[in-house]
C-alpha cells in the first residue's frame, strides 16, 4: 500500500483494469454478486488474473492495512506483486486439489 502498488475498492479496481495497470485482482469472498460479476467480466476481457473468494472483505482489508472492508484490490505492478501472485496461485491449486479429493471421497 505504501508504495502505491495496490488499488482498493470496486470502482478503483475496475478503472485500474480498464487502464491496463492491474497485474492481478483479489476479489473478496463476500463481495456482492453485482460487484463479483463486474470485476470478473472486466478482468476476463482485459486478460487480468482474478483470485475470486480467496479472502473475506475484512481479511483483505486487514492484510492491506485498511480499517474498513473492501470488496476488491488490484495489484498494479509497483512492489513485489509477482511473488504475491505466485503464492496465491499455489494456494489456489492446493485448495482445488483438496476440494477434488473431498469430492472423490
Amino acid at each position: 500500500m505504501a508504495a502505491g502498488g495496490v488499488t482498493v475498492g470496486a470502482d478503483a479496481v475496475l478503472d485500474a483494469v480498464r487502464r491496463g495497470r492491474a497485474k492481478f485482482v483479489l476479489l473478496a469472498s463476500d463481495a456482492s454478486a453485482r460487484t463479483r460479476k463486474q470485476i470478473t467480466d472486466k478482468c476476463n476481457y482485459y486478460h487480468v488474473t482474478v483470485f475470486d473468494g480467496t479472502y473475506t472483505g475484512a481479511a483483505l482489508a486487514a492484510m492491506l492495512g485498511k480499517r474498513s472492508c473492501c470488496a476488491a484490490a488490484a495489484f498494479t505492478g509497483k512492489g513485489p506483486w509477482e511473488g504475491v501472485c505466485q503464492a496465491l496461485s499455489a494456494e489456489t491449486r492446493a485448495q482445488e486439489s483438496c476440494d477434488d479429493r473431498k469430492d472423490d471421497g
